[in-house]
């Protein structure tokens, strides 16, 4: 049965992927992080597919047990049977069947099937949804004034007061993961806290190891850059970072300010060819985990999922760390914890295959264990911190504020009809090109012009946004 679930998970990806156009995964969240997202191995594998109608039916098979699809963008842990493992649980407690089935390239295949009402039965909701669409796509799952008691985070998805989605976990958005190992060896004795510490630790780390000091994972563009986005808020200080500016109606890139200094750092670090790897077009992203392990990786910019991650691809968990961001407000650092994806139902299911995810939802969120084994923050309150986050014990942690009454999903509007795209890694986004332009040697001059062509872009869509209008005419 296992083994047709998983196959069930492989016909559909190959399925998808004859006429979805692929972008890569993403780890957001919105503000989300995301996010923060992990990708995994493509599980596509024609030479299995022919035999993948079993799980399609499994239901008919197998009397009354109900059939949940599962889709997911952990194609990592649906071929390593993990995913499978933990869930014979909730099969054997609910008598029905959970096929998993995953995504390499998560958002763009997923995104692509929402136009259709064939999009599984619970799915991670694609950050392209607008939170003000998530009532057109997803099935309610209660308040906000009533969910907020028992989980974090669950304003991620949410509208109107009415949670859509629940985050499968979290993390620490505004972190950094490290060989412990090697940044001793190259003679680092204390974490950075500023962009000028971190390039110059790098550059002790290039003249003092064999390591690379920065992995720049850039072959996987379209959703490894975009964790650059989770070090943001972070960076900022601030837990209403994205509100102050929508009110302030600043620009997104301001020398000084936290989007500014990401990127600038990015780009600084991607302009030195000794501080990241050979050909970053041809990196891998499955072979940079081990790679991290053993140490011929010094460092990547990552979401704390990542953590477990490393520390399970060799023989040296021990020598995985994960630090700050290196920002400080008035010498002062910050993190913020943040949801990964968001589990929701699809609404165009039966009332019987709605109750179901509704139940699997909430074991996988309170009692499957998984956040626990992939290291990161339970999203039900209470639950214990990872060890990994040591190296935060000096910082102010917060979590994200919701935006006021008249501004919730304003900023996701602005940010998806600008096409600026800050949880976004499409090939004209303004990630993309700032990596091109370090890469081609060119100067900063570049860069600043890339941030002032989504500056303008950002401002034109911000102005003409009448719920925003409305809020500020309202409380002017």
């Amino acid at each position: 049965m296992k083994f047709r679930r998983i196959l069930a998970g492989i016909l559909a990806a190959t399925t998808m992927l004859s006429f979805a156009a692929c972008s890569g995964d993403e780890t957001s969240t919105g503000s989300d992080a995301g996010n923060s997202v992990a990708g995994g191995n493509d599980t596509s594998n024609s030479s299995d597919a022919g035999n993948a109608g079993d799980a399609g039916n499994a239901g008919s098979n197998e009397g009354e047990q109900l059939v949940l699809k599962v889709l997911t963008c952990r194609t990592d842990r649906v071929e390593d049977g993990s995913l499978d493992a933990v869930t014979d649980a909730f099969e054997q407690a609910n008598n029905c069947i959970v096929e998993y089935q995953g995504y390499t390239d998560y958002e763009s295949d997923v995104s692509t099937m929402m136009n259709t009402t064939e999009y599984g039965d619970v799915l991670m909701i694609p950050g392209t949804v607008k939170l003000a669409d998530l009532g057109n796509f997803f099935e309610p799952l209660g308040t906000y004034d009533e969910m907020s008691q028992k989980y974090n985070w669950v304003d991620a998805k949410m509208y109107d007061n009415t949670v859509y989605g629940l985050p499968i976990w979290g993390g620490v958005s505004g972190g950094i993961c490290y060989n412990k190992r090697i940044w001793a060896e190259a003679g680092v004795t204390e974490l950075p806290t500023t962009p000028d510490e971190f390039l110059a630790a790098l550059k002790l780390i290039d003249e003092n190891t064999d390591a690379i000091p920065y992995y720049t994972n850039y072959a996987d563009a379209s959703w490894t850059l975009v964790q650059w986005a989770s070090l943001v808020n972070s960076a900022s200080g601030s837990a209403t970072h994205e509100t102050d500016k929508m009110i302030a109606k600043e620009d997104l890139f301001i020398d000084g300010q936290a989007y500014y200094e990401v990127y600038e750092l990015m780009f600084d670090i991607f302009s030195n060819p000794s501080l990241i790897e050979e050909d970053p077009m041809t990196t891998d992203w499955e072979g940079c985990k081990k790679a991290i392990n053993d140490g011929k990786i010094a460092t990547m910019v990552m979401g704390s999922w990542a953590v477990a991650q490393f520390q399970e691809a060799g023989e040296n968990p021990d020598d995985i760390g994960y630090m700050p961001a290196p920002f400080n407000v008035d010498g002062k650092q910050y993190a913020e914890s943040s949801p990964d994806y968001s589990l929701g139902i699809n609404k165009n299911r039966s009332a019987e295959i709605k109750d179901l995810a509704k139940k699997y939802i909430t074991w996988f969120v309170e009692d499957s264990g998984f956040a626990v084994k992939e290291g990161c923050v339970g999203t039900l309150k209470g639950s214990e911190m990872p060890a990994y986050l040591d190296a935060f014990a000096d910082c102010v942690m917060f979590t994200t504020e919701p935006a006021p009454d008249g501004l919730v999903g304003v900023w996701d509007t602005i940010n998806n009809d600008s096409e600026v795209g800050t949880w976004q890694g499409d090939a004209a986004n303004f990630k993309i090109l700032i990596a091109e332009a370090a890469f081609a040697g060119e100067s900063k001059d570049a860069m600043v012009e890339i941030m002032n062509e989504a500056n303008a872009k950002w401002a034109a869509t911000r102005d003409a946004n009448a719920d925003l209008a409305a809020y500020l005419e309202n409380n002017g």
